[in-house]
C-alpha cells in the first residue's frame, strides 16, 4: 500500500482511522517508478477534543496515564523503501506541546491556526520487484514521565540512519529535522516536518496524482466518522497535477476531528532532452557522469541506466557527425575534388552510423515500454536535428539521400524490384561524388554502397541490355544492324546503370570495328579496281591528246590563226592534259594502309578524275567530231 496505513497502539490511546481511499483511473505502467507524498493536517486545533475525549473516556486507573501531559507526537514510518536499505526510518511530522488543565479548562494543544501542507518524500524511486510502499502513521501522546520513550524513538532513528556506509545528503537531512525535533520540544514550541527528501533534483519527470488517503485522529473507542465525499472525488479525478489546500477543506468540509491527508503522487522518468545545438563533447561526458552517479545512487533503475548509457554512445555518433560537418564546410572551397570527396564521405558515413544505430534500438526494444515511452522520441529528435543539418547544400543533401537508399535497400535485398525502380536507385546512389573505389572498399560503409550499386547494375543489365548487348556482338556489320547499334546506343545514354552503358558500348566498339574491316576490305577492293582503270586509261587518254593535236595541224594551216572555237578546244584539251598527269602521278603513289579513310579519299580522287576525263574528252570530240577519229 502507499504511504498512509494506519496502526493501532495501545486500548483508549489516539487511534488513526482510514476513512477514505482514492485511487486514480490513470494506468500507470512501470515507468511510473517515482513516489512523492504529501500531507495535509486539517483540523489540527481539534487534537484538544481528541486528548480532552480520551481522557474523560478512560477509567480512573488508566486517567493516571494522562497526568502531566507534554506533547503529542505525530510520524511516519516508512518500510521497503531502497533509499534506507532493510532499516525503516520513521519521519517525525509534528510535535505540538500540551497545556494542561487549568481551573475548568481542559487540555489544549499549542498548534498554529494554519500549518502548510509538507511534502515528506519527492520523487523516490520505488524498488525493481514493487511499485508501492508500506507505511504507517502514528500519534502518541508523551507525559513528562515517559520522555524516555520519545528519546528512544529518535535514538533509533539516528542510529538506523548511522549505520548506512555513505548516507546521502537527503538522509542527513533526517538528522537535522531530529536535532530540531528535540530543540523545539525542550522548548516546547511547536515542530513541523520541513526537510523534503528529495533525492532527484532533476526536472525530467511527468508526475500525477496517484491516491489519496484521509485518516481521521479519534479517541481508540470512538466509533469510525462518516466522511462526506462525493465533492472531494470530483475535485481528486479533476485535479491529476495536484490540488490546493483551500479547495480540499472546502471539497471534505469535515471539521470534527484532526484529519491527516495523504495525497500520493507517482513521477515517470524523463530523460534531458538535447537541442542539436547543444550536444558537444563537454554536455555528453557531463550527462554520461550524472547517469553514473544517479545509477551507483540508486535513484534510476537498471532499465533506465541501460537506455541512458545507450543514448549517450547514440549521441556521441551525433556529435561526430557535427564535427565531420564542419570540416567538410570549413574545406570545401579549399580542396582537391578527391579530398572535398572524402570528407563529404565522412559525413556521409556518421549520418548512416546514426540512422542505422537508431533503427537497432526499435529493432532491439521494440516491446521496451521504457524505450518506447521515454527515449524513442528523442532518438528521433536528434534524428530530425541532424537532417536539418544535411538540408544546407545540394551535396549534403544528396548525401542523405544516398544514405536513405542504401537502408531502404539494406531491407529490401529479398525483394523483388522493377526497372524503374532500380533506375531512382541509382539515381540517387550517384547523385554524390564518391572517393575512389579502392578508398570506398577499405570502409564498411563503401563497401555496402558497392554491393548494392553492383547488385542493381547488374540486374539492370540482365533485365534491360544483355539480350540487345549480345545481339549487337554477333551482328554482321550492314545498315540495318547500324540502326540496332545506334538504337542501343542511345537508349544506353538514358539510363542511370554506369556498367550498363559501357557494356553498350563495349559492343558498339566491336560492331564498328567490324564494319571499319568490312568497310576497308570493300575500299581496298575498289582500289584495285580503280587502279587497274586508270593504268588502262591514261594510255587511252594520251593517245586521244595526241590524235586531238595531230588532226588539228592537218586541218589547220600554222600561218593562219585558229578559228576560235579550236582555240578553246586546244585550251580545255590542255586542262585535261595536266589532269592526266595528275592522275598518272596519283597512280603511282603507293595505297594508304591502316585507316579507312585515307583509302577512301584517295579512291575518290581517282574515281573523280577518271570521271572528269572520260567527260572531258567525250565532250571535246562530241563539239569537233574530226578531231577524234584516230585509230
Amino acid at each position: 500500500m502507499l504511504l498512509g496505513a494506519p496502526r493501532v497502539w495501545a486500548q483508549d490511546m489516539i487511534d488513526t482511522r482510514l476513512s477514505y481511499n482514492y485511487l486514480d483511473k490513470f494506468e500507470f505502467t512501470d515507468e511510473w517508478q517515482y513516489l512523492t507524498t504529501d500531507m495535509y493536517l486539517l483540523n489540527a486545533g481539534q487534537f484538544s477534543k481528541v486528548i480532552n475525549e480520551l481522557e474523560q473516556g478512560t477509567t480512573r486507573a488508566r486517567r493516571r496515564d494522562y497526568i502531566n501531559l507534554e506533547s503529542l507526537f505525530i510520524s511516519a514510518q516508512l518500510k521497503n523503501a531502497k533509499l534506507f536499505g532493510q532499516d525503516p526510518v520513521v519521519y517525525p511530522l509534528y510535535n505540538f506541546a500540551v497545556e494542561p488543565p487549568s481551573g475548568k479548562k481542559d487540555y489544549s494543544t499549542r498548534i498554529s491556526d494554519n500549518i502548510d501542507a509538507i511534502r515528506i518524500i519527492d520523487k523516490l524511486p520505488l524498488a525493481a520487484d514493487e511499485r508501492n510502499i508500506d507505511a504507517v502513521i502514528d500519534a502518541k501522546l508523551f507525559t513528562s514521565d515517559s520522555r524516555e520513550v520519545f528519546f528512544n524513538i529518535i535514538a533509533n532513528q539516528l542510529t538506523n540512519i548511522a549505520k548506512q556506509m555513505t548516507p546521502q545528503a537527503a538522509m542527513l537531512s533526517l538528522v537535522g529535522e531530529f536535532g530540531n525535533l528535540i530543540r523545539n520540544t525542550a522548548m516546547r514550541k511547536e515542530y513541523k516536518f520541513s526537510s523534503t527528501i528529495r533525492l532527484y533534483e532533476g526536472q525530467n519527470f511527468d508526475t500525477r496524482l496517484h491516491s489519496v488517503r484521509v485518516y481521521v485522529f479519534v479517541p481508540s473507542f470512538a466509533k469510525i466518522p462518516a466522511l462526506r465525499t462525493p465533492r472531494l472525488t470530483e475535485l481528486l479525478s479533476n485535479s491529476p497535477q495536484g490540488f490546493e489546500r483551500q479547495k480540499l477543506e472546502a471539497a471534505l468540509n469535515f471539521k470534527d476531528y484532526p484529519v491527516l491527508v495523504v495525497a500520493n503522487y507517482k513521477s515517470l522518468y524523463r530523460m534531458d532532452a538535447l537541442s542539436g545545438s547543444e550536444i558537444t563533447t563537454e554536455t555528453i561526458e557531463k550527462r554520461r557522469v550524472r547517469i553514473e552517479q544517479a545509477y551507483l545512487a540508486g535513484l534510476v533503475t537498471d532499465d533506465a541506466y541501460k537506455q541512458e548509457k545507450l543514448f549517450v554512445e547514440f549521441l556521441r555518433n551525433f556529435s561526430d557527425l557535427k564535427q565531420d560537418l564542419n570540416n567538410y564546410r570549413l574545406n570545401y572551397k579549399n580542396n582537391s575534388p578527391e579530398a572535398n570527396a572524402k570528407t563529404l564521405f565522412a559525413v556521409i558515413q556518421d549520418y548512416k552510423r546514426l540512422k542505422t544505430l537508431a533503427s537497432l534500438r526499435d529493432h532491439e526494444f521494440a516491446r521496451n515500454s521504457t524505450y518506447q515511452r521515454i527515449f524513442k522520441n528523442e532518438y528521433q529528435s536528434i534524428l530530425a536535428s541532424a537532417d536539418g543539418y544535411l538540408e544546407s547544400d545540394h551535396n549534403l543533401k544528396n548525401g542523405k539521400e544516398l544514405v536513405n537508399t542504401v537502408l531502404d535497400l539494406d531491407q529490401e535485398q529479398s525483394k523483388a524490384i522493377t526497372v524503374a525502380q532500380r533506375e531512382q536507385y541509382l539515381n540517387r546512389l550517384y547523385s554524390v561524388e564518391l572517393p575512389n573505389p579502392e578508398f570506398l572498399a577499405s570502409t564498411l560503409e563503401g563497401a555496402g554502397i558497392s554491393k548494392h550499386m553492383n547488385r542493381l547494375e547488374s540486374a539492370q543489365f540482365n533485365d534491360v541490355y544483355a539480350k540487345e548487348v549480345g545481339r549487337l556482338r554477333e551482328a554482321t556489320p550492314n545498315e540495318d544492324n547500324i540502326s540496332l547499334r545506334n538504337a542501343l546506343l542511345e537508349k544506353a545514354n538514358t539510363t542511370k546503370c554506369r556498367s550498363c552503358r559501357e557494356e553498350v558500348k563495349q559492343a558498339a566498339r566491336q560492331f564498328n570495328q567490324r564494319l571499319e574491316e568490312q568497310t576497308l576490305d570493300r575500299e581496298r577492293e575498289k582500289y584495285r579496281d580503280l587502279h587497274a582503270q586508270a593504268e588502262r586509261k591514261i594510255i587511252l587518254y594520251l593517245k586521244q591528246g595526241t590524235c586531238m593535236d595531230t588532226a588539228i595541224k592537218a586541218q589547220y594551216s600554222t600561218e593562219g590563226a585558229l578559228p576560235a572555237h579550236i582555240q578553246r578546244i586546244q585550251e580545255r584539251k590542255g586542262e585535261l592534259t595536266k589532269q592526266v598527269t595528275e592522275l598518272e602521278a596519283l597512280v603511282k603513289e603507293p595505297a594508304p594502309e591502316g585507316k579507312t579513310s585515307l583509302l577512301r579519299e584517295y579512291n575518290q580522287r581517282v574515281f573523280g578524275l577518271l570521271r572528269t576525263l572520260d567527260q572531258g574528252f567525250a565532250d571535246l570530240c562530241a563539239a569537233e567530231k574530226s578531231l577524234c577519229g584516230c585509230e
